[in-house]
């Protein structure tokens, strides 16, 4: 595909570049994953209102990826940094609770370039960290 719902430009490039040689086998892809709470609103909002507040306020997961027998919750960086890191592990989190999700699911950073002080962080967190 030329782009991908919601992805902004440096996230559509990272994942192309992935695609041209992905690491293991891709059975189904979702995009812009809706998942966790929306904004709290205050009391006398409309339904209308609290619909809207959800499309536009829970958290978005980049790409999630049917691999082997379970999932891949992938953040897609220009480079895998602290923030990439912590998405990853709450959007794998979130997934799992809100789909219940029984399956194995792997959070993944795919990424240009990698924050070199942080691989043993991925490590002991146990996140995917992939370089293209």
């Amino acid at each position: 595909m030329p782009s991908y719902p919601h992805l902004l430009a440096d996230d559509t490039d990272v994942w192309t570049k992935y695609l041209k040689s992905p690491i293991t086998d891709i059975k189904k892809v979702w995009y812009d994953l809706h998942v966790g709470d929306p904004v709290f609103w205050r009391s006398g909002a409309t339904e209308m209102d609290k619909r809207i507040a959800a499309g536009l306020t829970k958290k978005r997961i980049d790409v999630v990826a049917s691999v082997g027998g379970g999932y891949w919750v992938i953040e897609l960086k220009r480079v895998g940094n602290m923030v990439a890191l912590g998405q990853a592990l709450a959007y794998a989190r979130l997934f799992r609770e809100e789909f219940n999700i029984y399956a194995e699911v792997w959070p993944v950073v795919i990424c240009d370039d990698l924050d070199l002080d942080l691989i043993e962080d991925y490590d002991i967190n146990k996140v995917a960290l992939i370089e293209v």
